[in-house]
């Protein structure tokens, strides 16, 4: 177990300035493309953040509810709204009615906090509790279920190192199949762009090196 607790942060939430809180408490961050979250803390809390602003506006979208489905495959997914304003011209029936179905349709646990510090303190918390004293530990990839083999392949070889969802669809269309892939040779993995030798041997390291585990 590491010495810090671990999260992993969704791109979107960097501009925020939340991370640069976590930090300063001690968090190790990963940055990564997430589509279920904003922030990942352990194998089954995922944190949903948004301004108070950003709950109104989703609810009347209604983009609000596809997000808490995805983000109710976690067991125990968390939605965080910061701040507190007017509704504007958001009426209370269709504010309350959200947050009726935030909680029984969905199950999500809602907490509100003043401003972003304090939004970084809950995290934080939440962080160290379920990798501290639970010992649960940070999952290693987040995604939607995937709708094709296609996507299912994609994914797959997404899961080498330095390997984006970009670069494994253009691996795929170029190899055909992710065994190809896998069945590179050093030399072919280095005229693929961006990776070069190191990281062409680090992929490797991966692939051939045989684990410790008995």
């Amino acid at each position: 177990m590491v010495d810090k607790p671990l999260i992993k942060v969704d791109k979107g939430e960097l501009r925020s300035g939340i991370t640069d809180y976590l930090k300063n408490f001690g968090c190790e961050i990963e940055e990564e493309k997430l589509e279920l979250a904003d922030y990942i803390v352990s194998d089954r809390v995922a944190i949903e953040r948004k301004t108070f602003a950003d709950f109104i506006s989703s609810i009347k979208d209604l983009r609000l509810f596809s997000q808490l489905r995805e983000l109710s495959k976690f067991e125990k997914p968390t939605l965080l709204i910061e701040g507190f304003e007017y509704f504007g011209n958001l009426n209370n029936n269709s504010f309350f009615g959200a947050l009726s179905s935030i909680i029984l349709d969905f199950r999500i646990a809602t907490i509100w906090t003043k401003n972003k510090i304090d939004s970084a303190n809950f995290i934080y918390s939440i962080a160290k509790r379920e990798q501290f004293k639970e010992k649960r530990g940070v999952v290693i990839r987040v995604r939607k279920k995937p709708q094709n083999l296609r996507e299912e392949q994609e994914y797959l070889i997404a899961g080498l190192p330095f390997v984006n969802s970009v670069l494994s669809k253009k691996l795929l269309e170029k190899f055909k199949t992710p065994k190809k892939v896998f069945n590179l040779k050093k030399e072919e993995l280095m005229k693929i762009k961006n990776l070069g030798e190191k990281k062409a041997q680090k992929i490797l390291d991966l692939l051939e090196t045989k684990s410790n585990l008995t």
